[in-house]
C-alpha cells in the first residue's frame, strides 16, 4: 500500500490494538477466528480514516464478484500453507475499493481486503484481477498477521511495532533499516524473512485458488511479468504491489513452475489485452462480405465461392487460425508465401488462401492479395515478439 499521510503514527495504534488482541487470544478455533476478525476490524477503521473509500457502482460490483468467488473457495477448500496456517476460519471477506492512483491491493486479518483503483485500471482482465485477489485472500486465510505476531513475540516491542508497520504498508526493506538504526542487524534480517515467505505463500495459494475457480491461473504469471517489467522500465515510481515482496524474477519463476506442475497450459493471451484477429461486415465494390482484421489493419477480405463457402465462413476460419497462431508465440519466419504465391503459410501449414474469386473481388492479382496480407501477419507477429522480449 502506498504511504498514508502519516503512516507510522496511525499504523503503530492499529498495531498495538492487534498486539493486545493476540496477547488476550484463546486457543479454540472459534476463539481465533473472532480474535483475528476483531483485529481486522479495528485496523480497518484506522485504514478508513486515512482512505476515500471509492462508491462507483461498477468498480464495486465488479471486485465484489471477483473476490467473493475466490472467497468461496478460501472459505470451503484447504489449500496447503507453506507459512501460516491451513486452518479454515470461514471469514465473511469483504471487498473494498481504495481511491488511489498506485497500483496495489492489500489485506487485513479477517478477509478485509482493500484494492486500489490504480490497479484496477492496471489489470488486463478479471483472471489477472483474480489473481491478485486471491493472493490477498490468502494473506487472511492462512492466517499470516497472526502467525507473524506469533513469530515475533520474542523480539522486543519496538522492533515488533516497526516491521509490522512495514508489512502493512508494504515498506521497502532499505526503509525498515533506516527506521532500525541502532538495533541488531541479524534481527531485522530474520524479522523480514517472515514477509517474504507470507507472499511466497500467498503467490502459491492464488495460483491454487484460481484453479478452484472459473478464473485462469495464468492471470497471476501475466500480472506480475507485466508489473515486473514496467517497473524496471520505470524504478523511480511507486513500486506499489512489488515492495517488500520477493523479487519479481522469483515469484514469476514460481507461479510457471506451479502452473505447469498442474498440467495447465501457459496461454498468456487468453488473460490479457493481446492483439487478436476478428471478423467484421464490410462493402467492397457494391457487394457484401466479412472481413478479418487484425488490429486497425485488414488482413483479408475473403470472397464467397459459390455453392462452397460464404465471405462469413471463410473470414471465421481465417480468423480462427490466425488466432491459434498469435496463442503458439510464432516469430517472424513461421510466416511465409507459398511458392504459386497464393497462400499464405504458418510453419508451412495453409492459413490464408487466396482465390480467383477474391482476385476479381477486389481487382487485384492473387500474389498481390496473399503478399498484403502475409506482410499485415507478419507486423502483427513482430509486435508480439517485440511485447515478449520486455
Amino acid at each position: 500500500m502506498r504511504r498514508l499521510a502519516k503512516p507510522f503514527p496511525v499504523l503503530a495504534t492499529i498495531l498495538i490494538l492487534l498486539l493486545a488482541v493476540v496477547a488476550q487470544a484463546a486457543d479454540s478455533t472459534d476463539a481465533a477466528r473472532k480474535h483475528e476478525i476483531s483485529m481486522g476490524k479495528e485496523a480497518a477503521k484506522e485504514v478508513e480514516k486515512e482512505c476515500k473509500l471509492v462508491t462507483d457502482p461498477e468498480a464495486l460490483e465488479r471486485v465484489e464478484r471477483v473476490g467473493q468467488a475466490i472467497a468461496a473457495v478460501a472459505n470451503s477448500e484447504v489449500v496447503k500453507a507453506s507459512y501460516g496456517s491451513s486452518e479454515i476460519y470461514e471469514f465473511k471477506y469483504k471487498f473494498k475499493v481504495v481511491e488511489d492512483e498506485t497500483v496495489n491491493a492489500f489485506s487485513l486479518p479477517g478477509g478485509i481486503i482493500y484494492v486500489h483503483t490504480g490497479l484496477l485500471n492496471y489489470v488486463q482482465s478479471d483472471h489477472e484481477l483474480a489473481g491478485v485477489l486471491a493472493h490477498e485472500a490468502a494473506h487472511a486465510a492462512h492466517h499470516h498477521m497472526s502467525y507473524l505476531l506469533k513469530e515475533e513475540s520474542r523480539l522486543d516491542g519496538k522492533i515488533a511495532l516497526v516491521l509490522l508497520t512495514g508489512m502493512l504498508v508494504k515498506m521497502d526493506t532499505r526503509d525498515l533499516s533506516n527506521l532500525l538504526v541502532g538495533m541488531q542487524l541479524v534481527r531485522i534480517a530474520r524479522a523480514s524473512g517472515y514477509g517474504q515467505k507470507a507472499e511466497a505463500d500467498a503467490d502459491a495459494a492464488s495460483v491454487e485458488y484460481l484453479t478452484r475457480t472459473g478464473y485462469n491461473p495464468v492471470g497471476v504469471l501475466t500480472f506480475l511479468e507485466r508489473l515486473a517489467k514496467d517497473y524496471a522500465s520505470k524504478p523511480s515510481v511507486d513500486a506499489g504491489i512489488l515492495q517488500t515482496h520477493p523479487s519479481a524474477k522469483d515469484r514469476c519463476k514460481s507461479v510457471t513452475s506451479q502452473i505447469q506442475a498442474l498440467g495447465l497450459p501457459i496461454n498468456r493471451r487468453a488473460v490479457i489485452n493481446a492483439l487478436k484477429a476478428i471478423t467484421e461486415p464490410a462493402v467492397v465494390n457494391g457487394q457484401q462480405i466479412v472481413r478479418v482484421k487484425l488490429g486497425d489493419k485488414v488482413l483479408f477480405e475473403p470472397a464467397p465461392i459459390e455453392n462452397v463457402l460464404t465471405s462469413e465462413q471463410r473470414a471465421e476460419i481465417v480468423a480462427t487460425k490466425v488466432n491459434q497462431l498469435l496463442d503458439s508465440e510464432p516469430v517472424i519466419r513461421d510466416v511465409t508465401v507459398s511458392p504459386d504465391h497464393g497462400t499464405v503459410l504458418a510453419r508451412r501449414e495453409p492459413i490464408i488462401v487466396v482465390t480467383p474469386q477474391d482476385s476479381d473481388l477486389l481487382g487485384k492479382p492473387v500474389r498481390e492479395l496473399a503478399a498484403q496480407a502475409a506482410d499485415v501477419l507478419r507486423h502483427a507477429v513482430w509486435g508480439e515478439m517485440i511485447g515478449r522480449m520486455f
